[in-house]
């Protein structure tokens, strides 16, 4: 079946390479013999145009006179040039061996087509296999574990798991392999496996967390809000719990308890840790609303909307100013995507105005208000609080 296809999809190439070359070119008419032919068409445009009254018996015998002019001119030259092909037979040679080139070009091309997929099989008979058997997936899963890629070994992995779904140490070591992969579905049934079969503990609560903010285009959600609380209580100095915490506050609203969480986080971090600069960034963007007074209760409007996710936390000591506000403005953008495509509650799309503000981006935020404002159409209440975040904020309602 493959060589029935693959020579048929050759040939098919072949053919639709040689076929224009093998057309016999058009021989086109001379410049003159053209104008001839114009001439004589507009002739017969004047006599027509007198038929239907266009132009009366005067301007017709003018542009008849004129055209007729042309005409005997372009004749003339016609068989000059007809004369001067006779007389001189080295043009009519030139012209032979112009053709007799292109006859050789296309004989050149035409072997070069059919020679290519010859000289191909032949160097895929010699350097090639062509016995070689298929490798179903269970005998190359049957390969020991150095002889594998990584595909074949997430698969092996997965086999196993798929017999034995209570197997503690294989969800341990899958799980940070399949956010790694940013195969979050998957790493978080494996960290609600663990945490089935382990029970609770401050890495796998704050781990399953974690990836729940990043399946949710960096918003600290409820379930992800609760595991991180659940691992705070457990260990109170536990620092990425208490990062996604302050992140939360910052998200719902509430600013100063935002501003506490990071000032805490920081006076309690080493002066490398590398989630300090980010801290510091939403510090200086929550102290910023904080002086512009722009709140639904007189408080500031929270930072950034969306939180980090891992990479971006463990890279952040090495983010220039920029950079991080480029993270910022990609976060937020996932938000409202999510927010165009799918909808959300109110909260959502206030938090998503104020980040735009916190952006400077006015505009946006007046677009973001109308969004909202179709997408809430039968939830009343939505529609209020939207409304009231807008005029809080300055924003223009356009209905």
């Amino acid at each position: 079946m493959f060589w029935t296809i693959a020579v048929v999809l050759t040939l098919v190439t072949i053919a639709i390479v040689i076929y224009p070359l093998m057309r016999k070119e058009r021989e086109l008419d001379s410049a003159d013999a053209y104008d001839l032919k114009i001439y004589k068409s507009q002739l017969q445009e004047i006599e027509g145009d007198v038929e239907r009254g266009l132009i009366d018996e005067t301007e017709a015998e003018s542009a008849h006179a004129e055209v007729a002019r042309r005409l005997i001119g372009a004749q003339d030259a016609l068989e000059k040039e007809y004369d001067t092909n006779l007389k001189d037979p080295a043009s009519t040679a030139s012209a032979s061996q112009a053709e007799g080139g292109k006859s050789n070009l296309r004989f050149v091309v035409v072997a070069i087509a059919l020679l290519i997929p010859l000289l191909s099989l032949g160097l895929y008979f010699t350097l090639g296999s062509p016995d070689l058997p298929s490798q179903p997936l269970l005998s190359r899963l049957s390969k020991p574990p150095e002889a594998q890629s990584l595909t074949e070994l997430v698969a092996s992995a997965e086999r196993k798991l798929a017999a034995n779904p209570d197997d503690l140490e294989g969800w341990k070591r899958m799980a940070p392999v399949y956010a790694r992969m940013r195969r979050t579905d998957e790493a978080i049934q494996a960290y609600r496996n663990i945490l089935r079969l382990e029970g609770e503990s401050v890495d796998i609560l704050s781990d399953l967390g974690e990836v729940l903010v990043i399946q949710n285009a960096g918003v600290v959600n409820d379930e992800a809000r609760e595991l991180f609380q659940r691992a705070n209580l457990l260990d109170a100095t536990a620092p990425k719990p208490r990062f996604f915490l302050a992140i939360a506050e910052g998200q719902s609203g509430e600013v100063k308890d935002a501003i506490e969480k990071w000032q805490a986080l920081i006076a309690d971090s080493a002066e490398d840790a590398p989630w300090i600069p980010f801290a510091n960034e939403q510090i200086a963007a929550l102290q910023k609303r904080v002086a512009a007074g722009s709140t639904d209760n007189g408080e500031a409007a929270q930072a950034p909307l969306a939180g980090p996710s891992k990479e971006d936390v463990d890279n952040a000591a090495e983010m220039t100013a920029e950079d991080r506000q480029q993270m910022i403005k990609g976060m937020v953008a996932n938000l409202a995507d999510r927010l165009n495509s799918e909808g959300g509650t109110a909260d959502e799309w206030v938090r998503l105005i104020r980040s735009e503000l916190v952006l400077n981006r006015p505009d946006m935020a007046a677009k973001t208000v109308t969004r909202a404002l179709d997408a809430l159409q039968s939830d009343v209440d939505g529609l209020e609080k939207v409304k009231a975040a807008a005029r809080s904020l300055g924003v223009s309602i356009d209905q």
